[in-house]
């Protein structure tokens, strides 16, 4: 079992990074380059839709965390920017799906490669394998079924 100063200092971590304010300033990197449309709130959308493909407003919502009608108004801007569409969702007659045009697909492949370019430069002068490191415990803690 882990050291539990071990964990308690991981919790602490995890729940910086996890702070708006420090998600904002890793957006505020990336951001700069994006296309018409895309910003701190519309971004999360933008990448939701490009690591799950498509999917419902309430099932996007859900799964990066913001209200259904944030998704539906964030979806609408980025639908206005050609970033977005909208079709049946064969599964169920009656929704919706959202899913990133080709624009979108580029423009989320675009702002992926400045967040590598930004993360590379935050560690370059870190000690050899501790940026290893960190990606190995992190897929450690999120592929790790719960107890």
């Amino acid at each position: 079992m882990a050291n539990t100063g071990l964990a308690r200092d991981l919790a602490e971590a995890l729940g910086q990074l996890l702070l708006r304010r420090n998600r904002s300033a890793l957006y505020d990197a990336i951001l700069e380059s994006a296309p018409t449309g895309v910003d701190r709130q519309t971004y999360p959308v933008l990448s939701g839709l490009a690591r799950l493909g498509p999917q419902s407003a309430a099932r996007l919502a859900d799964e990066v965390g913001i209200d259904r009608s944030g998704a539906s108004r964030y979806a609408d801007r980025l639908e206005a920017a050609g970033l977005l569409e909208r079709g049946p969702d064969p599964d169920d007659g009656r929704a919706t799906l959202l899913a990133l045009t080709p624009a979108g697909r580029a423009a989320a492949a675009g702002l992926r490669d400045a967040l590598t370019r930004h993360l590379a430069g935050r560690i370059a002068d870190w000690p050899d394998g501790q940026a290893r490191a960190l990606v190995d415990g992190i897929r450690l803690l999120v592929d790790t079924p719960p107890e």
